[in-house]
């Protein structure tokens, strides 16, 4: 049954892919750096946290009443049933062949997956399943960043710190569903924040899927009450790991698996070298490649397109030029989910596709914006562009707007290199912030998580910078801060060197 462990991993790996965006590393807590370690800072305007997709805790049955439970792919794993699986699929291995093995294997995993999923409109397919949302500033939600060590929830509490419990407003939500429902009860929460201090703008940091949330805000609800704005890890832009596993691009590539297993595995560091350098690697990479290729329309369809691509939020990440293909690739001719279909046809079309103008727009009325973005942090690797530099969790060419990137563990072609100025081109050859849309003020940090907010951090020292700054701050407003940073133990920053990346084979 080898194989079939094997065969199991595969499925509930390209699974796991499409909820990457959720998820983060966690890092260890710092110390405040000594120039930002005032608290009770007077920042005139009130700042909103909007999460990112949050698939381990986000999700509850009966929120809010004192049976709440919550809903993530743990809860539903247990030995037992791993073993259960296993039976079957031997079981079934006996009697009907590989095929049925995989057929059993499939079932598993979607149950695995089966509170995320979302009925033909969209819409929670339990209604029992649902998020909770805090009203009100954050005393309302302290259980939620009190302890918090890293993440959104630790940007909340370091925020609290800084600027006082009343001043901070944490965004949680739905993440499966309409992101014009969720941009509707974002602009309640901002509502809510002008009148609870009588000003006329917040300050806005969208973290992770809570980037196209906050454009599709930003697009209906205009940027007249947003003074500063900024983008940490977020969506915006598309991400590649939706993209291209709703095109089918299923890809184990050889030098992306080692990558990853050193970074999750490193007790077998040594072991997986080993079998890089023998070709072993290879070869169960070719294998898993195969196996895809040959079920590939089981897995899509017993797995990926009722879970996964039955939620908005999935196809809300999808990069615009694709978006069509996409659907072609998952629906064919079928008129399946027309309900779903209608609402991220909306999103695409009248959100992602105008992208650039939204955010003009809102800063040529004032908005000052900022990016960050992380990289030299493998990816999982499952799909084509996996072994692109990345956070761990999404892509940094799809952060950052459009910057060149090399692969984690190489550098950029000397073509790649020449583009634009030197200045945009990192110390270590890995970035070239040239064709970034907005490149005089998106930072990269080297070795950070996503959504790299551990708590007093520096890296969450430099989103409060760009926040005060009382005109638009650049990635040359501040020394400490310049466009390529190294993250250090608990986030702490100093300016990128062309050191050897740690994931170089």
């Amino acid at each position: 049954m080898g194989a079939v462990a094997v065969r199991k991993l595969l499925c509930i790996l390209l699974s796991v892919c499409l909820l990457l965006p959720a998820s983060g590393l966690i890092s260890a807590a710092g110390e405040a750096p000594a120039a930002y370690a005032e608290e009770g800072f007077d920042n005139p305007y009130p700042l909103v946290v909007v999460r990112g997709m949050d698939f381990t805790d986000g999700l509850r049955y009966h929120a809010g009443k004192e049976d709440e439970r919550v809903v993530n792919v743990m809860s539903n794993l247990s030995a037992k049933g791993v073993l259960t699986a296993l039976g079957r699929a031997a079981a079934a291995f006996v009697t009907r062949g590989e095929d049925g093995a995989v057929d059993e294997i499939i079932t598993f995993a979607a149950s695995l997956f089966e509170g995320y999923a979302c009925d033909e409109n969209g819409d929670s397919l339990d209604p029992e399943i649902s998020s909770v949302y805090y009203e009100g500033n954050a005393s309302g939600c302290r259980k939620a960043w009190e302890n918090a060590a890293s993440q959104e929830e630790a940007l909340v509490r370091s925020a609290v710190d800084r600027y006082g419990v009343e001043n901070v407003y944490f965004f949680n939500y739905d993440w499966r569903l309409d992101t014009f429902e969720n941009a509707a009860k974002l602009s309640e929460m901002i509502g809510t924040a002008l009148e609870d201090h009588g000003t006329d703008k917040v300050d806005l940091v969208c973290c992770s899927m809570g980037g196209i949330l906050t454009l599709t805000y930003l697009n209906y609800y205009g940027s007249e009450h947003i003074d500063s704005l900024v983008s940490d890890s977020a969506t915006m832009y598309g991400t590649d790991v939706t993209t291209d596993l709703l095109l089918g691009k299923v890809y184990f590539d050889t030098d992306a698996v080692l990558r990853f297993l050193q970074m999750k595995f490193p007790q077998i560091g040594g072991l997986a070298k080993f079998l890089y350098k023998t070709k072993i690697l290879e070869r169960v990479c070719g294998f898993l490649n195969r196996f895809a290729e040959k079920y590939k329309d089981k897995i899509y369809a017993g797995v990926l397109t009722p879970v996964f691509g039955s939620m908005p939020a999935i196809w809300e990440l999808v990069q615009y030029d694709s978006y069509e293909d996409c659907k072609a690739y998952i629906f064919g001719d079928s008129n399946a989910y027309a309900g779903l279909r209608a609402k991220t046809d909306r999103v695409q079309n009248e959100v992602c596709a105008r992208l650039r103008e939204i955010l003009d727009t809102a800063m040529e009325n004032g908005m000052k914006f900022g990016v960050l973005t992380a990289y030299n942090t493998p990816n999982a690797p499952a799909y084509e562009h996996a072994a692109l530099q990345g956070d761990g969790t999404l892509e940094t060419r799809m952060m950052s707007f459009g910057a060149l990137v090399s692969e984690v563990g190489g550098a950029l072609s000397d073509g790649e290199l020449a583009v634009g100025e030197k200045k945009y081109v990192s110390a270590d050859k890995c970035i070239n912030a040239s064709t970034a849309l907005y490149r005089d003020m998106t930072w990269f940090v080297k070795d950070t998580s996503h959504v790299g907010c551990v708590y007093h951090s520096d890296y969450t020292y430099l989103i409060f910078s760009i926040l005060e700054t009382e005109s638009q701050p650049t990635v040359e407003t501040w020394e400490k801060y310049p466009q390529f940073m190294q993250a250090g133990e608990g986030e702490s920053l100093s300016p990128l060197t062309d050191a050897p990346g740690k994931w170089d084979k």
